[in-house]
């Protein structure tokens, strides 16, 4: 995800933004208010260069001081590197800042470290927000932030219509079966070789999460009941990472050739050398605005099995309130004025990012402004959160190591999955 959230940012607007200066945080002004609305407040807010994400966050600081004329909200934005490790560094000292952005897999660490002022009204976020884009801002029964995005991978793909008209295919596929039997129509060879992937689920991203998925999508979980390890010695993880194995190796409308390089598959698939790709809706943009391309579509995925096209999510970028804050009162007034129904409607539209908030989500108007999501928006009743794995870049990185693994032989896939369950939980367990 960390090469997603890379790319986002070159993804979504025009136009170059000066960065803003690096002093210290809220605690560091000296300035704290009153409650009565009369006081000068100032409010630092840290945020990561996204271009469209900085945009919208300044259009929401200057609706926000008509409603709070005493309250500045001074925007600090750091380069994503640097911002991370900015935060990891500061968020303990008197020098952090009232709101932070923060991508929510990290929310859980720094509210474990008592590092983050919990809401007062989590129970009204929770009832506000999909259960899969708020599930990693609980901490032991408290909301310790609110997502604005609904970060996800699955539910729909990157399709080309005229391959599809091409290869005679009239609808979308309505089944797993039936998605395979198109994957394999619009496969193309030249020299024994592909040279346009029919469906292809190779990227770091795509390969973790529609093997959670199909293990849902039959009913099993991968979790044990407390979420402390996983468990992929199941029947059910067997069959989901042999179907993925299968595209590959046995049906052969994919490759691993890009494995390894800075390729990603939706880079190839802008290139025209792949006619499905499973992707986030965030690729979208990337394919309109970098790569130039405006004649595909975002189409349905179809579920693994008869019932709902289930799938794991994290939870997407958002805000919390510092616990060093002198302003944190204040600070959720604001997060919350983020919030406000009209507020996120057009954040998530600036941004061209899936709504977290259900009332947003499902207003009619958000799709007639946005129609080519209507796959993603469809699924997101089906979401789950991901879980606490403690290190994300770990947990992906045996996944897809074990992928390639057993594509390549080297290992079975029962063998390779209970090698994966036993060193991510070696991990788990060391991080509890």
């Amino acid at each position: 995800m960390k090469k997603a959230l890379l790319l986002i940012v070159a993804l979504m607007l025009m136009g170059s933004l000066a960065l803003a200066g690096c002093s210290g945080g809220g605690n560091a002004t000296g300035e704290t208010g009153g409650k009565d609305g009369d006081n000068p407040i100032k409010l630092v807010w840290w945020v990561h260069e996204n271009p469209s994400f900085v945009e919208a966050n300044k259009k929401l600081i200057e609706d926000y001081k008509k409603v709070k004329p005493n309250v500045t909200i001074d925007l600090q934005v750091f380069p994503y590197d640097a911002f991370v490790q900015k935060i990891r560094v500061t968020m303990n000292t008197k020098t952090a800042p009232d709101i932070v952005q923060m991508f929510g897999t990290w929310v859980r660490e720094y509210a474990k470290n008592g590092l983050l002022e919990p809401a007062a009204n989590g129970a009204e976020l929770q009832a506000e927000v999909y259960p899969a884009a708020i599930g990693g801002f609980e901490y032991e029964g408290q909301v310790y932030g609110v997502p604005h995005e609904f970060n996800m991978e699955n539910g729909a793909a990157l399709r080309y219509p005229k391959l599809f008209e091409e290869a005679g295919i009239d609808k979308d596929p309505a089944t797993w079966a039936e998605l395979i039997e198109d994957a394999k129509k619009l496969t193309k060879r030249e020299g024994g070789k592909i040279s346009v992937r029919g469906l292809d689920i190779t990227s770091n991203d795509s390969v973790v999460f529609y093997f959670l998925a199909l293990i849902q999508q039959q009913g099993a979980d991968f979790w044990n009941q407390d979420q402390t390890q996983v468990n992929f010695s199941t029947p059910e993880a067997e069959k989901a990472m042999q179907e993925l194995v299968d595209l590959v190796n046995v049906h052969q409308v994919t490759d691993l050739t890009k494995l390894g390089t800075p390729e990603e598959p939706y880079m190839v698939f802008f290139k025209g050398l792949s006619a499905m790709t499973t992707a986030g809706p965030w690729t979208i943009a990337e394919g309109h605005n970098t790569f130039n391309v405006q004649d595909f579509d975002y189409m349905p995925v179809p579920s693994y099995s008869d019932g709902p096209a289930v799938f794991s999510a994290e939870s997407g970028w958002g805000e919390v309130v510092s616990k060093q804050s002198a302003n944190a009162e204040a600070a959720w007034e604001f997060v919350q004025f983020m919030m406000k129904d009209e507020n996120a409607f057009a954040w998530n539209l600036r941004t061209s990012s899936i709504p977290a908030n259900k009332k947003v989500a499902e207003d009619p108007k958000y799709l007639e402004s946005a129609p080519i999501v209507k796959a993603a928006l469809d699924v997101l009743p089906h979401g789950r959160w991901i879980g606490p794995l403690a290190d994300r870049d770990y947990f992906f990185k045996v996944i897809n190591d074990t992928y390639a693994q057993i594509v390549y032989g080297k290992v079975s896939v029962k063998d390779g999955l209970k090698k994966t369950e036993d060193d991510i939980n070696k991990m788990l367990k060391s991080k509890q």
